[in-house]
């Protein structure tokens, strides 16, 4: 039977993972607005690291509005969804690594800025404060650690027209939590900010951000169930998932999640948290 790994990230890493991720960050983005928080100052000359960069994304947005002299590094557990060198700004470099783990010495000490997105099917309960004091160790004294993630637990239907109810959609969520919470990854997203402060964090501060815009919600709906579907794949392939019993059953729970969705017009709705501290 295989073991989760410290760190391991629940998500299958695929091509359809890799669109999931895009369109995810996408629908995000159109909620927060900014790829650096305001209390970061910005100036040409910046290092900047993106822990846990899945297809770079982020990155590639940060690099189309800053200057070709800021130096930008991407780390992940696993490379496979790193895009292809030939498309990337010369400033983008990345590199295999695994946040819980330390960083080689030439990196320790070096950041303006570190980034750390969507650790929510990442991390276990007791690893998200390990998790900061080691992400800690690569920023400069002044330098920022900023971590954007969702309270994916939370996660609700709305929108249901009266005296009808999503069932399959509702299901869906449900099968989810459980099957994070049986695996040790259920994250109080709440308390990042406390766990910043606990870590030696200054002037940390927190900005949430409910996930309503009308405009995005045919893509977040899509987005959670995708993500409930890969979850539920990995989790299934590992033999930890006793509800289950075939690849069939879980791609029948896409469709009838979707058809619930589509149907009553209703969608999926959860907060995002953009947390940010300095490291004096």
């Amino acid at each position: 039977m295989s073991e989760v790994q410290r760190g391991e990230y629940l998500l299958v890493r695929n091509m359809a993972e890799s669109e999931r991720l895009e369109m995810q960050y996408k629908a995000w983005q159109a909620n927060i607005g900014y790829l650096l928080h305001p209390a970061i100052k910005q100036h040409d000359r910046m290092r900047i690291a993106d822990v846990g960069t899945g297809t770079g994304i982020w990155l590639r947005e940060l690099a189309a509005v800053l200057p070709i002299t800021c130096q930008l590094d991407g780390f992940d557990l696993s490379g496979v969804m790193f895009p292809s060198k030939n498309i990337l700004p010369e400033n983008i470099t990345f590199h295999h690594q695994n946040l819980l783990e330390p960083f080689p010495d030439e990196f320790l000490g070096e950041y303006d800025v570190v980034n750390v997105r969507v650790m929510v099917v990442a991390l276990s309960h007791d690893e998200w404060e390990p998790a900061v004091r080691n992400l800690m160790t690569l920023l400069k004294p002044g330098g920022h650690l900023q971590w954007i993630d969702c309270a994916a637990h939370e996660c609700v239907v709305k929108g249901e027209p009266e005296g009808k109810r999503a069932t399959n959609a509702r299901y869906g969520l449900d099968l989810f939590r459980r099957t994070l919470i049986s695996l040790g990854k259920t994250p109080n997203v709440a308390a990042l900010h406390d766990t910043f402060q606990n870590s030696g964090l200054e002037s940390c501060q927190e900005r949430i951000y409910t996930l309503d815009n009308p405009e995005t919600r045919e893509d977040l709906n899509l987005t959670v169930v995708v993500g409930v579907q890969h979850i539920l794949t990995t989790v299934f392939k590992m033999h930890k998932l006793d509800e289950i019993q075939s690849m069939h059953q879980i791609t029948a729970l896409r469709e009838a999640m979707l058809s619930d969705l589509h149907s009553l017009a209703c969608y999926y709705c959860f907060d995002v948290f953009v947390v940010v501290g300095r490291k004096s």
